[in-house]
């Protein structure tokens, strides 16, 4: 066998001999590209704030990427060349390909072509360096289309020029970029003995030793989707405008006006009145998404009372809190693994089926913010990081209120930093914070010794990161927890974070404008654990990743359990309906609060949600429930849970809606509620993927 490699790789190195130069162009152009990465992930962006907060957990990464792309490139060039020499070589019935010239024509043109080819990619990954600092997306098509205009150029010269980083630094690295690149190529001739099979024998076999060894690396031993989406090389993006963007589609304008009406109708019918309006003007940009309030609304004394208080929030975002482990959606569960929650639930207006509606946690926070469900095949934090999206915490901030997101997370990590950015006052990450304790630590400091000081109302956003797989990241966990299965380690975790929950409220609760505060806790999203035989995100949209925790506590909101159907898309219009604010808006979802009354003594109903005995029940509204879960989609409508796998419906299930736990499917009894609820997801998620495109 060793003897069988060393033939094979001693006449391959006499074949590719004479093509060794495009070998040596690879090897330099891969140092440029290592350049480039050092130069996005350890400088600031343009803001002055870090590109990534871990630079140290991307770089390596980006170099073996870039490694593996460049030496793909290689293959496709080195295997049209050899084709072609071969082909030149019989025509000139040369018995030696090697010293045939017209071989070594062949050769120096493929060389050419390489080096223009290398040089336009060069020249796109500076120009996706820098769209990605100055915007937080990569540069793709429709970006281009978005900035097609003059004025977008004069922008990006004022921003060069006004660079937190260094200005005008990428006008330098355009300038000597590939005079770097040639010497660098040079240097490494001289290294080279010319047409010796011998030495391309060599860098032959240690390319392929180092692309196995970054295959393993990004693949299989540190991997992560979203760096992995942060570090695509520009062929990647090509590649997916060119071909995968083209074949998914969007929604066709001419569906457009169709699309629009059904959505229309359905969100005015589950609204339950007329206080809201849809218009397509120049404003809207004809989006079938579009709402304007009546004057009616407007003029609500509801309204404006709520508008007078000045309300503060503090929005908690627990992260993969899974509604099947949380106790007081599942009194059955002894010991709760929740107790703090389950208490505090006690005194909230709680809804006991409130879905995600969007996964990992870039779907379920922007959800959340945009009240729009996350695109079902676009990166969507990344992707369409250019697109204008207002958020609930956008209209406060425009408002007056002092806005902070706070996340125990890195929001560089997966883009996020980038969207909270367009929205929030400030955000609040270290890395030295990342455990809840200390992350709460900080929380509790800002919001009781600074935030509520500054003479304004606030929002804090609190997003949690302990209770995240592979559920060993609690601080103080033994080693006999960290050895549990899943199913039993997540309620360790769990337990975890509930307890700094716990300590977050107890430390501010007897502060005297948390009397005046709304305090709203849910998960980011669930987390599947083997239920309906799913045991991965991307695996479909069954409770174990949807069904999550949602309660408000506040001045006002009487305890009370809520069967109506809900979904992240329905925190803004809600957040907003409690601040006071009714302004145009592309929000998917509904506010949760319309129509609340306070009970009467026969709505009161025996439950075990934490040390309550009896919570009111308020009277039960139409309900939607939408989102989008990494390659499948659901929705909650007139009493059914229809998951399906989107776009193709290869898959279909149909639960009750109040079967939560979803524990008996119904498809095969419900032909027609299947077909009509298939109908309505498509309908819904390709408004939700157009709006989510085309910005506002």
């Amino acid at each position: 066998m060793k003897q069988l490699l060393g033939i094979f790789f001693s006449r391959l190195g006499r074949a590719l001999a004479p093509f060794q130069s495009i070998i040596l162009i690879s090897l330099a152009v891969w140092v440029t590209h290592i350049v480039l990465r050092v130069l996005l992930l350890f400088r600031s962006n343009p803001y002055g704030f870090p590109f990534v907060s871990k630079p140290d957990w991307f770089i390596f990464h980006a170099v073996c990427i870039d490694f593996m792309w460049i030496v793909n490139a290689l293959v496709v060039f080195l295997v049209l060349g050899v084709l072609a020499a071969l082909l030149v070589s019989k025509i000139a019935k040369s018995p030696d390909s090697g010293s045939c010239p017209k071989v070594a024509i062949v050769a120096k043109i493929t060389a050419i072509l390489y080096a223009v080819f290398h040089s336009a990619i060069l020249l796109l990954t500076l120009l996706d360096n820098e769209t990605q600092r100055f915007l937080g997306g990569h540069l793709t098509f429709g970006l281009v289309d978005t900035y097609k205009d003059t004025s977008s150029i004069i922008v990006f010269y004022d921003y060069v020029a006004n660079d937190l980083s260094v200005p005008y630094l990428q006008f330098v690295v355009l300038l000597l970029m590939l005079p770097a690149t040639y010497g660098c190529y040079r240097l490494l001739r001289k290294w080279y003995k010319p047409n010796d099979g011998f030495y391309v024998k060599k860098s032959v076999i240690a390319m392929l030793v180092f692309y196995i060894a970054s295959y393993a690396f990004v693949y299989f031993i540190w991997t992560g989707n979203a760096r992995m989406t942060k570090l695509r090389p520009v062929v990647s993006l090509i590649y997916n405008d060119l071909f995968v963007a083209k074949k998914a589609g969007g929604l066709a304008e001419a569906d457009l006006a169709n699309y629009r009406t059904s959505y229309q109708n359905l969100w005015q019918k589950v609204e339950g009145d007329s206080l809201w309006q849809f218009v397509d003007s120049d404003a809207g940009n004809h989006l079938p998404l579009y709402r304007v309030p009546t004057q009616a609304l407007l003029n609500s004394e509801s309204l404006k009372s709520q508008r007078e208080k000045k309300p503060n929030f503090i929005l908690v975002l627990m992260e993969s809190q899974r509604g099947l482990n949380t106790g007081y959606m599942n009194p059955q569960i002894q010991p709760t693994p929740t107790p703090f929650m389950d208490s505090l639930a006690a005194h909230s207006h709680v809804w006991l089926r409130m879905h995600t509606s969007g996964v990992p946690t870039t779907g379920g926070v922007l959800s959340t913010h945009i009240g729009i469900p996350h695109h079902s095949r676009l990166a969507e934090a990344t992707d369409l990081a250019h697109v204008t999206l207002p958020s609930f915490v956008s209209v406060l901030t425009e408002n007056g209120y002092s806005t902070h997101y706070m996340s125990a997370a890195d929001p560089a990590w997966d883009n996020l930093g980038v969207w909270m950015a367009k929205w929030y006052t400030a955000q609040h990450y270290n890395r030295e914070r990342e455990d809840d304790s200390t992350f709460m630590d900080h929380a509790i400091e800002y919001v009781r010794d600074t935030l509520s000081k500054e003479g304004k109302p606030f929002l804090a956003t609190l997003m949690t990161r302990s209770n995240h797989y592979p559920f060993n990241f609690a601080a103080g966990m033994t080693d006999e927890q960290k050895n549990r299965p899943l199913q039993e380690r997540i309620n360790v975790t769990m337990n975890y974070a509930d307890r700094q929950l716990a300590r977050f409220i107890r430390a501010v609760e007897n502060e005297e404008w948390y009397q005046n505060t709304y305090v709203i806790v849910m998960a980011d999203h669930g987390f599947p654990l083997g239920e309906n035989g799913v045991s991965t995100m991307n695996g479909g949209g069954f409770s174990n990743v949807s069904w999550i925790p949602f309660f408000i506590h506040g001045q006002g909101l009487e305890a009370a359990l809520d069967t109506t159907t809900a979904a992240q898309i329905d925190i803004a219009p809600t957040v907003l309906e409690l601040a006071g604010f009714a302004v145009p808006n592309i929000f998917m979802g509904h506010n949760l609060l319309r129509g609340a009354v306070q009970p009467s003594n026969n709505d009161m109903v025996q439950t075990n949600v934490g040390d309550s005995t009896s919570t009111p029940l308020p009277p039960v509204l139409t309900g939607l429930s939408l989102g989008a879960y990494s390659g499948y989609s659901a929705v909650g409508l007139d009493g059914y849970r229809f998951i399906a796998k989107y776009p193709s419906f290869d898959e279909t299930f149909l639960f009750a809606d109040g079967d939560t736990r979803q524990e008996k499917e119904l498809s095969a009894n419900r032909p027609q509620d299947v077909e009509r609820l298939k109908n309505t997801l498509d309908t819904l998620i390709k408004i939700s993927d157009y709006t989510l495109e085309k910005g506002l």
